[in-house]
């Protein structure tokens, strides 16, 4: 049986050769060995080749894909910040992330799949099949998202694609303030999601800055182009 690092060094040797190329006209370029990265105005997206080596729960495999995206928007995340006036642990301690969350979901339940393989020519045929379904139905989704009014019209339209933890909706409201400076929309987005009393009390902070008129110095009269 081979070690993890060996097969690390396949998986990162099959990405060169399978998925680099592909991803490069899709305009992201790998960072590290296992990440790639693009930039669309306002927006950081990565995709991230996590796998499990060795998986116990699937024998006689040696490596398990499971692709993520991450999305990432400065001008939202510092807005966000203020909004909860630095406290890291309501937006998840990450603040530069406003969503990671498998690929698959942002296609049809009846489309989604497991990557499993072994071997060089296994693994080559997994990322060639990953990036064809990056191809269909992430990279779509992603060019919808660039700018903060982007992440407003995901969220008024209910996008199922998009995974909705309960910090997402601070970072929704951190995008009205910076789209445009609409502290009523932003509220409105936290009492409709986060208004439960419970909640209320645990996001209170983000509820007074808004009710109280607590200046959002990044996002007050910011728009999409100025905040890039």
């Amino acid at each position: 049986m081979r070690t993890e690092k060996e097969i690390k060094a396949e998986l990162v040797a099959a990405l060169n050769a399978a998925g680099d190329e592909r991803l490069a006209l899709l305009g992201f370029k790998r960072e590290g060995s296992f990440t790639y990265t693009r930039i669309l105005h306002d927006a950081e997206q990565d995709i991230v080749f996590a796998a499990d080596f060795l998986p116990k729960y699937q024998s006689g495999e040696e490596v398990h894909l499971h692709p993520t995206m991450r999305l990432g928007m400065r001008p939202v995340t510092k807005a966000a910040l203020e909004l909860v006036a630095g406290n890291k642990s309501l937006l998840a301690d990450a603040p530069e992330i406003i969503v990671s969350q498998p690929i698959e979901f942002t296609a049809p339940k009846e489309q989604h799949i497991r990557w499993f393989a072994s071997g060089s020519d296994q693994m080559k045929a997994r990322i060639r099949e990953i990036v064809a379904f990056i191809e269909r139905w992430l990279a779509p989704f992603l060019d919808e998202l660039r700018t903060p009014h982007d992440l407003i019209k995901i969220y008024e339209r209910g996008d199922a694609r998009m995974l909705k933890q309960r910090h997402w909706y601070l970072f929704v409201a951190a995008a009205q303030m910076v789209s445009d400076g609409n502290r009523a929309d932003a509220l409105s987005v936290l009492e409709n999601n986060l208004g439960a009393p419970g909640l209320r009390k645990r996001y209170a902070i983000a509820f007074e800055t808004l009710t109280q008129g607590h200046p959002l110095r990044s996002a007050v009269g910011i728009s999409d182009s100025e905040a890039s």
